[in-house]
């Protein structure tokens, strides 16, 4: 799939749906991705969740607020009347969604792509950020 960069916010429908399908192609692709794939899939995905913000208007008061992605799945299921059970075929298993709704699995790139696909959770609540260690270096004491 040939990528189009997008230089300015999504304000139409057809741009949003081209976001989407690129975003899902770069998905798709998994952990085969190089590092600047993953960066330009941050971008869509942020630019994609603010035309969700600007033109959806249930989502708004979900993103009006940081939420984990655990939350906004359930807030997903209670907006489609789902179970647990119900989501196997987006992540996998029952007893994947009953890791991952624990919060002892992350949400892999493919289970992303078909959550927002099939209910429409924005990808930034989907993506947990990265833990960074930060080291600060020591610094002798005798100058």
């Amino acid at each position: 799939m040939k990528i189009k960069p997008f230089a300015k916010t999504i304000s139409t429908k057809a741009e949003y749906n081209a976001a989407v399908k690129c975003i899902s192609a770069l998905v798709d692709k998994g952990d085969a991705t190089t590092k600047e794939e993953d960066a330009y899939l941050e971008l869509l995905g942020i630019l994609a969740e603010d035309y969700e913000r600007r033109h959806v208007p249930e989502v708004e008061e979900a993103v009006s607020r940081s939420v984990s992605p655990t939350e906004a799945i359930q807030w997903a299921m209670d907006r489609h009347g789902l179970k647990q059970r119900d989501l196997a075929p987006l992540i996998g298993s029952e007893s994947l969604v009953s890791s991952v709704m624990n919060g002892r699995r992350e949400l892999s790139k493919a289970m992303i792509s078909r959550l927002h696909d099939a209910l429409g959770i924005p990808f930034e609540h989907l993506f947990t950020p990265p833990r960074h260690r930060f080291h600060l270096p020591r610094i002798a004491a005798a100058l």
